[in-house]
């Protein structure tokens, strides 16, 4: 993720049910090396992944809120790099991986079928829709996390 600030508090649990699902920056992507996916979970847990062509991957976890009515806030829980299997669209082998405290807050639009954010996420602004479900299981690195205590806020 970039752009990391430290917000104020949050309101707390509001979250936009428009957001739920899986978006990917694929259709944005025209000649990009590099390209993101994002998947928000009805209780406040996500996760984003940046996919290279020479075969990296990372996926970053995070809790996410609305705080306010078009605002998007991403809080990082964890973090996992290495390579991925284009067969599968899973990591494959963990090069680095741990805690993650980043935030980021950005204001956020939805265009149709196209979410648009002021600041990127990933490196990506812009976002189409894919599946409006997402499930813990679809998580590129799903199997590597450590339990939920461990990272507040884990799939195991």
């Amino acid at each position: 993720m970039s752009e990391r600030v430290t917000p104020p508090p949050s309101r707390g649990g509001d979250r936009d049910p428009a957001l739920l699902g899986h978006w990917s920056s694929a259709p944005f992507d025209l000649g990009a090396m590099e390209s993101s996916d994002l998947a928000f979970l009805a209780d406040g847990r996500g996760w984003s992944v940046l996919a290279s062509a020479s075969g990296s991957l990372s996926v970053t976890r995070f809790g996410w809120s609305c705080p306010a009515e078009g605002v998007l806030e991403l809080r990082e829980r964890w973090y996992a790099e290495g390579d991925w299997s284009v067969e599968s669209g899973t990591l494959e082998a963990v090069r680095e991986s741990g805690p993650a405290t980043g935030t980021l807050r950005t204001a956020y639009a939805l265009d149709g079928e196209a979410l648009r954010f002021a600041e990127p996420v990933e490196f990506a602004s812009a976002y189409a829709r894919g599946s409006r479900e997402a499930a813990a299981e679809q998580d590129p690195s799903y199997g590597f996390a450590p339990d939920e205590s461990a990272l507040n806020g884990g799939y195991s």
